[in-house]
C-alpha cells in the first residue's frame, strides 16, 4: 500500500457520512461562507416577493439584511450537518436589526425559523455560545432540523408580524 493510498484508507475511515450526496443542492455545500449567506439572503427576498410581500434588499454596509413592513431583519444561512444540526454563525446582538431569521439548507429541504431579537437575547431561540474564548461580540446558534420549520410557511409567518 502506498502512502497516498494509506492516507486515503485512513480518510475513509474516519470521514462522516455525506448526507449530501447524490441531492439538488449539493451545490450549496460547494460555495465560500460569504457566497452561502449572500446566496441565502436573495433567496429569502425573492422567495418572499414571489409571495407578494415586498422585501427590501439590503446592503452589505446596511445596519439589516432585509427590511419587510417597516422590521429589520438579520438573516443567517446554514447548511444541515451530518447529526441532523444546522449551526448558525456570527450572530451579534450589538446591531439593529427586529428579528433574526434563520434559513437551513437540508439535501431535499429548505426550512427557516425566527425570532425578535429580544427573545434571541433571552434564550429563547437557543443557547447562544461564543464564536471563540474570551470574545463576547458574535455568537453561534446550533439548532436541530426538527426545531425549524418548513419555508412554504415563511410568508405566513412574516405577514403574521404586520
Amino acid at each position: 500500500m502506498t502512502p497516498i493510498e494509506l492516507l486515503m484508507d485512513v480518510i475513509k475511515q474516519h470521514a462522516p457520512e455525506d448526507i449530501w450526496q447524490g441531492s439538488a443542492l449539493a451545490g450549496y455545500r460547494l460555495l465560500g461562507n460569504t457566497n452561502r449567506g449572500e446566496i441565502g439572503e436573495e433567496f429569502i427576498r425573492q422567495y418572499l416577493r414571489r409571495n407578494d410581500i415586498e422585501a427590501s434588499h439590503g446592503i452589505r454596509t446596511s445596519p439589516t439584511d432585509m427590511n419587510v413592513f417597516g422590521k429589520g431583519f438579520e438573516i443567517k444561512t446554514a447548511s444541515l450537518g451530518a447529526n441532523g444540526t444546522f449551526q448558525f454563525n456570527h450572530i451579534r446582538l450589538d446591531r439593529q436589526y427586529d428579528y433574526l431569521l434563520c434559513l437551513g439548507i437540508c439535501p431535499d429541504r429548505i426550512v427557516f425559523n425566527m425570532w425578535r431579537k429580544g427573545e434571541v437575547a433571552e434564550g429563547q431561540a437557543g443557547k447562544l455560545v461564543r464564536m471563540a474564548e474570551g470574545q463576547s461580540i458574535t455568537f453561534k446558534l446550533t439548532k436541530k432540523v426538527d426545531t425549524m420549520v418548513d419555508i412554504e410557511g415563511l410568508p405566513a409567518s412574516i405577514s403574521a408580524i404586520k
